[in-house]
Parts: C-alpha cells; structure tokens; sequence
C-alpha cells in the first residue's frame, strides 16, 4: 500500500503577509483516516509507561523495551510514529526523547493526559466499528459493540473502570481550577455533589472555600476510592432513586451530558425533589456552539457521547428547555477559562 504523500504549495499574497500553504486535499483526508494510528499508537505509549522512563533521560529502542517490557523492534516502530506526530523527538544516535506533547504521557506531571489515552485507545476506541449502527437506526455504538451499557460495563471490569476513572481525574484536575476560578461558591453553606465521582471537583471547591461543607455522592463502586477533605460526608447511591436532602446548593458536573433528554430530566427531577425553594442547581458542562468551528473541541466531545451512550452535549436553548421541563428556571450562565467550553449553569426551582 502506498499512502498518498503529504503534497503542499503555497498560495501567493498581495498584501505583503507570508504566504498560506495550501495542503493536497488527498493528503489531508488521508491523514484523518489514519487517525486511528496515532489512538493505537498513545496507547501503546500510555500502556506501557514510555514518558516515565524516557523522562529519566533520552534512551534507544532496545534499552527503553528492556524497562517496560516489550520488543524492541515493533516498539521502534511505534516511537517513530510518534516523532512523526510530534509526540517524541529522534536523535541521530537513535535514541528518543519527549516533547512538552509528550511530556503530558507521564503520569507524573500536572495536566497529564496518560488516564485519559488509555481510556480512549483501550476503551472508547472498541466502540468506534458500531459506530454506523448509531447512525444508521439509533443504537448506542458501545453497547452494541460489548454487550452492555457503558457503565454496567466497566463497574463489572475493575481495570476499565480504573481506567476510566483514571481518564476523569485527568480531566478533572484541569477543569476544577477553570471552575473555581469562573464561579464564586461562597454565599453557600452546604453544597452536594452529584454523580461527583472521587470527588476531585468537590476537593478543589471546598479548598478555595473554607466555610463551605460538602456532600460527595455516587455509585458505590465510585466512592471507594473517594479522596475529599476530612469532614466531607461521602454517600453512595443511585442518583436515578434518590439524592441526599439538607444542601443549598447541588452540582452536576459533566453528569447531565451522559443522558439523554429523558434520562436527563429524571435527575434533575430527583435533584429537585431533595432541594429547598432557595437551593440553587449548578450545571458544569460544555457548551454546544452555534457552528461546529467555533469549538472543535466540544464538538468531539458530542461525537465520544454518541460513541459511548445516549447523551450528548447542548446549547444553551436546549439547556434551558431541559431545566424546565424539570422545574428549574435557568438564571444565567458563567464562562470559565477552560479551553473546552465548559460553563457553570445556574438554576433555580420553579
């Protein structure tokens, strides 16, 4: 097989800007589809811990298969992709080391990626085939690919679900510091965490805000591997029975974008039921743009729930007309800096 090459020229200006490069439509196609490469490829890199060791200083193939278990010459092959992506550098001696991409593989280091690699090569990615059925009569990529609803899933298999849960604390780490620095949770005394899993989002507020006390609250198997401050109540549960009662304040954060309309709406429904007529909701998720270009980033994060189960992700319109369909009237809206689009809803009960 011979792959198209990465043909480009450069288009002339009149304005005296340097000029644009024009890239061969074949190519450009023909990289996007290879994408899957590059997912199997981090992978690999995640699995198997390349960034920790090669941060301990540049090495050759044999030398880093000899640390982490594997051979050398197929593992040669991956790390090249990888320097082809700009994941790692390749020096003429043959050895390898990372760039600041690849520095974000060591599980070590503030914002890493590594948890949230592993759970797209290893997880999200066995769904990607079905992924035509959801397009074609509706049906949810991953269950039709394994079998069973993502979460009933992973809670059956204890190293998906650590991965998975290793993927959302990634995640988390970076967006807790966006959201207490978009939204001040002062004027609360007593805030539950909804659907909140080990709690990372629920540490960082009640670390920015001394008064507050706090309520940790999801599925079981979640909640024993919480790490919250001392004095924080953890409560395992069902958030589609019930949700703990005595808060002024209730977070759902990237919660309500795992369901689907009518699922989404009988949590909100059982949050409502548990609040007082002065509580306050507090919705954390992405936010839809108008026009796809405006956030590449949300946008992929859509097509993952498309892959992984019924929800998705909303515009603002839809957001409000889900609020109150579950008795809330949505009060504004807070941007925060992160990078993909996430925002605070706050809701009040109708």
């Amino acid at each position: 097989m011979v792959a198209p090459t990465t043909a480009s020229t450069t288009q002339s200006t009149t304005d005296g800007t340097a000029p644009a490069p024009v890239v061969d439509p074949a190519a450009r196609l023909s990289r996007l589809a290879d994408g899957y490469l590059v997912t199997a490829a981090l992978h690999v890199a995640a699995e198997f811990g390349v960034a920790d060791v090669l941060a301990r200083g540049a090495c050759d193939a044999t030398q880093l298969a000899a640390e982490v278990g594997a051979r050398p010459g197929p593992l040669r092959r991956v790390l090249r992709l990888l320097v082809a992506e700009g994941v790692l550098a390749e020096f003429p001696d043959g050895t390898f080391s990372l760039t600041p991409s690849g520095r974000l593989l060591r599980s070590d280091v503030p914002g890493s990626l590594r948890g949230a690699v592993r759970a797209r090569g290893g997880l999200y990615a066995t769904a990607a085939p079905a992924l035509p059925d959801a397009v074609r009569d509706g049906a949810v990529a991953f269950e039709r690919a394994r079998g069973k609803p993502f979460f009933d899933h992973i809670a059956a298999r204890p190293a998906e679900l650590a991965a998975f849960q290793a993927s959302q604390q990634d995640r988390s780490a970076r967006e807790a510091a966006d959201v207490v620095a978009a939204y001040d949770f002062g004027r609360f005394r007593r805030l539950v965490d909804v659907g909140g899993s080990t709690g990372v989002l629920l540490s960082a507020v009640l670390a920015a805000t001394p008064a507050l006390s706090g309520v940790l609250f999801d599925r079981p198997e979640v909640v024993t591997d919480a790490d919250v401050p001392e004095g924080t109540e953890v409560v395992a549960g069902d958030f589609f029975t019930g949700v703990p009662a005595g808060g002024d304040a209730y977070l759902l954060s990237r919660t309500l974008h795992d369901w689907d309309d009518a699922d989404a709406r009988r949590l909100l429904s059982r949050c409502r039921e548990a609040m007082g007529p002065d509580a306050t909701l507090l919705v954390v998720d992405a936010m839809l743009p108008e026009r796809a270009a405006d956030g590449p980033a949300v946008i992929r994060m859509d097509a993952t729930m498309l892959l992984l189960a019924t929800g998705c992700e909303r515009t603002a319109r839809e957001f409000g007309e889900l609020f109150a369909s579950a008795g809330f009237a949505l009060r504004r809206i807070v941007p925060t800096p992160s990078p993909v689009g996430l925002v605070v809803l706050e809701a009040t009960p109708i």
